[in-house]
């Protein structure tokens, strides 16, 4: 049944409304897909998985074989978000854990801001997991028109709690920026959350005017665990539930076809003609029977390829947008898409006019590839370098230039004993254990040169030292109170300073003008 929708997508007539004389945006981030979890990132290999809709789209637009994120969910969102790498945000050690007021910092100017104020409407449907203990927290407060999904790193599929507590949101922006309303939404309770996301993508595009352009962030919820599927998704020659064959299939034949229903919708609309897709993940798959991150090496967590290096491509309908090329094997990192987008949907002027005291920000780690990805004005590499990560909890570092990437510390995840308000200084690094590859010749990361090319690391070396200025004091994942929500009585994981909630003393801005409904379960 997929594959007949597939077909159907990609030839539904674009004719309909007039469309934005800006090009219209969707982003899709998908979670935890490693680098095998996709067909096309090696073919002529044998797979586990297919995933022909996504090949094809790979396909006919440009991939991104050298794309590089950050090896959890926080530090990439916050990185794709701010445009900055995540030891400048404090999110150095670990994701964003419950029962604590890590948020992304108030004073950075996320991405939808800047492109809202480019005459765009913004929405995010699916995963956040950039703090919610205050509404400044919140995508709605953050430049998003609205939003729809979860806080945290996961939620479960189908009742859409976390441990004991409800995590499904709705929120909206009002005019002022901190006018923000709220819903919780446990009516949800059994509709498995892919389809949810679905109806509320086809609510936005619905109620959307096609002359407006759009930016649409599609956090996805799968791949992520826990593993669950429905009988619908599972594909007909594997439909064993115990198998996690079956149900990784089943998860990602959800995610086509939500991807599928979201294309039909814009064409419909007579808006895909005039959208650019970007398509990612935000690191590999974790250590487990499920996900794939061949042919590189381990996975999510860690400092090795497999955990960092994931698929990505851009996509158009339209040549003019993005020019297909085939692959790219230039670096792009997640920041990236920062300067990337904001340049492409109409530059700074706009924000700067709405908010005469800010300036543009400086020292990003962003930079603006549009010239190679999207216009193909240049083939030349803007890219060389890039810091894979700092962890100076866990004691461990990498960074790539050209072909070459050195690893510092020991092997293994990364370290959760992160002591609240502790200065963790880069000097704890170890340095002892070094591993050095070069990338180009051995991808998987099988044979160490450390040896042969002393110089080459301490070059690499020398560059991490150079982030030390750059260091943020770490959010620590260390519980910092007791309680998940404000009044014990509603189990939701909802911001704490709304009237009636008990205001830590961290809660250091309260708006005026807010709302919570709750909606009871019926």
């Amino acid at each position: 049944m997929l594959s007949l929708v597939i077909t159907a997508a990609l030839l539904v007539s674009t004719a309909g409304a007039a469309s934005s004389s800006k090009p219209h945006i969707l982003f899709v981030l998908m979670d935890d897909q490693g680098y095998g979890d996709v067909g096309y990132t090696y073919p002529g290999e044998p797979k586990d998985i297919v995933s022909p809709l996504i090949d094809q789209l790979a396909g006919e637009g440009l991939i991104l074989d050298r794309f590089y994120a950050q090896s959890l969910c926080t530090p990439s969102r916050a990185a794709l978000q701010t445009g900055v790498y995540p030891i400048s945000l404090g999110i150095q050690a670990n994701v964003f854990l419950t029962h604590t007021k890590q948020c992304l910092q108030s004073d950075r100017i996320l991405i939808a801001e800047a492109i809202r104020a480019n005459g765009y409407a913004t929405h995010l449907v699916g995963k956040w997991h950039l703090g919610y203990s205050s509404w400044d927290c919140l995508p709605c407060a953050r430049g998003y028109d609205t939003a729809y999904g979860y806080t945290q790193g996961e939620t479960d599929y189908f009742d859409h709690t976390v441990g004991e507590y409800q995590d499904f949101y709705y929120c909206s922006a009002g005019n002022d920026t901190h006018n923000v309303s709220i819903s919780s939404l446990p009516g949800t309770t059994g509709t498995y959350s892919m389809k949810l996301y679905q109806e509320r993508i086809n609510q936005i595009l619905d109620d959307h005017d096609p002359e407006q352009p759009l930016f649409l962030f599609y956090s996805m919820q799968t791949i992520h665990s826990p593993f669950e599927t429905t009988d619908y998704d599972l594909s007909p020659n594997c439909t064993d539930t115990t198998d996690p064959l079956c149900v990784m299939q089943g998860m990602i034949n959800s995610a086509e076809d939500s991807l599928n229903r979201t294309i039909i919708q814009l064409q419909k609309k007579g808006m895909w003609e005039n959208t650019i897709m970007v398509y990612a993940s935000d690191n590999g798959s974790p250590p487990n029977d499920y996900g794939s991150n061949m042919p590189l090496r381990n996975y999510k967590g860690t400092l090795f390829e497999g955990a960092v290096r994931t698929p990505a491509f851009l996509y158009s309908a339209n040549e003019t947008l993005v020019v297909p090329r085939g692959r790219t094997f230039c670096k792009v990192h997640i920041t990236d898409w920062y300067r990337t987008l904001i340049e492409t949907t109409g530059g700074w002027d706009a924000y700067l006019e709405e908010h005469p005291n800010s300036t543009v920000p400086e020292e990003l780690d962003s930079i603006d590839q549009s010239k190679l990805l999207l216009t193909g004005e240049t083939e030349e590499c803007l890219r060389d370098e890039l810091l894979v990560h700092i962890d100076p909890v866990g004691q461990k570092a990498a960074y790539i230039k050209g072909d070459l990437k050195v690893l510092f510390g020991e092997d293994g995840s990364f370290s959760d004993d992160c002591e609240h308000g502790v200065w963790y200084n880069l000097s704890t690094i170890d340095y002892t254990h070094i591993q050095l590859y070069n990338l180009s010749m051995d991808p998987g990361e099988k044979r160490n040169l450390a040896d042969v090319f002393p110089d080459a690391v301490e070059e690499l070396k020398e560059r991490i030292q150079s982030y030390v200025k750059d260091q943020a004091l770490l959010q620590c994942s260390a519980a910092t109170f007791s309680g998940s929500f404000p009044i014990p009585t509603v189990p939701y994981f909802l911001p704490f300073d709304f009237p009636g909630g008990v205001i830590p003393e961290w809660a250091t801005y309260v708006p005026e003008n807010h709302n919570l409904t709750l909606i009871e379960e019926e």
